[in-house]
This record gives structure tokens, sequence and C-alpha cells, in this order.
């Protein structure tokens, strides 16, 4: 018999394993409502459609909805928004030639808005192969479970090392300065710093935005900044 603290923890490993169940939107409709709709030309009717469709969770096809949501925002001439969902899909799709094309057309068409250099805790949560290897662990750690005979220790140790790898992966791109792009203009000592620009960003106290780099620290509202990973 498992006692109660094992069982405690292999539901702890098991939330690690399940991110995106609680989607409600299906990826793969929104698609194909976006679809439809831009076939239409009804441009903004199909850029909500891939935005609801991509927030329901990282499915595979996240990727084609940030893109397809980019190259609308940019036919209805709203660049800020077009150079967010591009960069959004570059962290799905990197490789893309066309991503890539789009990427340094909307830059130009923005004037090259200058980009800030990433600062700390951006090494590991650049690296999402060590919160993947969490989870590998964290399946490990289930099969061990299920094992008889297992020993305590070795579960406990696998259980740790599991939870420790995912949050070293993920918790840095979370509580740290994250990779955003400006909606809007944003005040800054010696002028504003113009929507488009490609910044590093952490959550203020008084609410909104602190952005970081470049010898910058100044605060921008919420709804002028958006994240490329919300």
């Amino acid at each position: 018999m498992r006692t109660k603290s094992e069982w405690v923890a292999f539901f702890t490993a098991l939330s690690l394993c399940l991110p995106g169940f609680a989607a409600t939107v299906d990826p793969e409709a929104a698609l194909a409502e976006g679809n439809r709709r831009f076939r239409r030309d009804e441009t903004a009717a199909a850029l909500d459609a891939y935005v609801r469709g991509y927030a329901g969770g990282r499915s595979p096809t996240a990727g084609v909805l940030a893109y397809n949501a980019g190259t609308c925002a940019l036919r209805l001439g709203r660049l800020p928004e077009a150079l967010l969902w591009y960069r959004r899909a570059e962290v799905l799709r990197s490789g893309d030639q066309w991503l890539r094309d789009n990427l340094i057309l909307t830059r130009r068409a923005l004037g090259d808005p200058p980009e800030a250099e990433p600062v700390w805790g951006i090494w590991l949560a650049r690296r999402r192969w060590i919160a993947a290897g969490g989870v590998v662990l964290a399946w490990a750690a289930l099969g061990l479970l299920l094992v008889p005979r297992t020993p305590r220790g070795l579960f406990a140790a696998a259980a740790l090392l599991a939870c420790t790898a995912f949050a070293a992966g993920t918790l840095p791109g979370r509580i740290g300065p994250r990779p955003a792009v400006l909606l809007a203009a944003c005040p800054a000592p010696g002028g504003n710093l113009p929507a488009g620009s490609e910044v590093w960003v952490r959550a203020a106290k008084q609410g909104g935005w602190r952005v970081f780099g470049e010898g910058r620290d100044l605060h921008c509202p919420a709804n002028a900044v958006g994240l490329v990973e919300p």
C-alpha cells in the first residue's frame, strides 16, 4: 500500500503533465472559422477568430493561429499588433522562412524601433528543454510509483528532481523579465519609447509593467504591453 504522502506526490507530478486540459476553445474550429472569414475579406472577424483559438491553449495549431493573426493585423495596418503575433508565432514556428520575412517586413514598416537586450533570468527561461525534462522525469516518477516494491527514496528523489527541473525551466520566465512588444508608445526620458519596440518587462507593483534594458527603468500601462508568451 502507498502512503498518503506518496499519493500527494503522484498528483503533484501528474499536474505537471496536464497543463493544457483546461482549454475551452477548439483551436481547429477557430482556425477553420478564421480561414473562412479571411477568404471572404472579413479580416477583422478573421483576426478575432484566430485570437480566440490561440487563447484556447498551447495546441499544435497555436503557431498557425498566431501567424494568421499577425497577417490579419498587418493587412489591417495594426503594425505593433502584427509584430506581437508574429513574435508569438516565432516561439512556436522557429525556422519558418515566410515568418522571418514577415517579421522583417513588419519591423521595417515600424521604422525598426529599438530592441532591448535581454537581462537577468532569461537564460533559463529560453531553455525549454529544462522544463520538458522536468515533465519527462515526472512521468518516470509516476512509473516508479506503479512498480511494486519500488524504494520510497528512489521515487521521492525522482519526484523532487522533476519538480525542481520543471520549476527551473518555467519560473524565471514568469517572475523575471519577459519578452514583450509595446502596442502603444510609453513615456521615457528623452522621448517616448515608440509602439512596436521589442522590450523586456516585469509586472509592476502599482499595476502595469516595468520596462528593462539599455539603461531604461520605466513604467508602461497594462494595455500598452503585449507579452510574447502570455
